[in-house]
């Protein structure tokens, strides 16, 4: 079973995507608001509850999730002003914006160590 498991999750990860993208092409606002949902972050929780991870676990993804939050914001900051504001290519912009998120997210994780915010 541990296969058609794990098979069932990567078909219910790429169902999500390819929703979210088809549903982009008729309107991007509810794609955005389909994909600003945190499907991904609720799935994960709950294929942990039941691989047997305890609550206090899952508990402690979730508050690690929230500073990561922060970072994350950074590619959505980022990459739109570059396109809109410089006149950048999408590709050019896409990993600005990654690169300024990867960085962000080195930054916090090194802050939620030094002020033990992280489980």
């Amino acid at each position: 079973m541990g296969w058609a498991f794990d098979a069932g999750k990567i078909a219910l990860t790429a169902l999500i995507i390819f929703s979210i993208a088809q549903i982009s092409e008729r309107s991007t606002l509810m794609a955005a608001v389909l994909a600003s949902i945190p499907i991904v972050t609720v799935l994960s929780m709950m294929m942990m509850h039941h691989e047997g991870q305890s609550a206090m676990e899952i508990s402690g993804f979730a508050k690690d999730i929230v500073w990561l939050l922060i970072p994350s914001l950074l590619m959505f900051i980022v990459m739109p002003w570059l396109i809109e504001s410089r006149s950048w290519e999408f590709y050019p912009a896409l990993a600005a914006g990654l690169a300024c998120t990867v960085s962000g997210y080195f930054l916090m994780i090194q802050m939620m160590d030094r002020f033990g915010l992280s489980t």
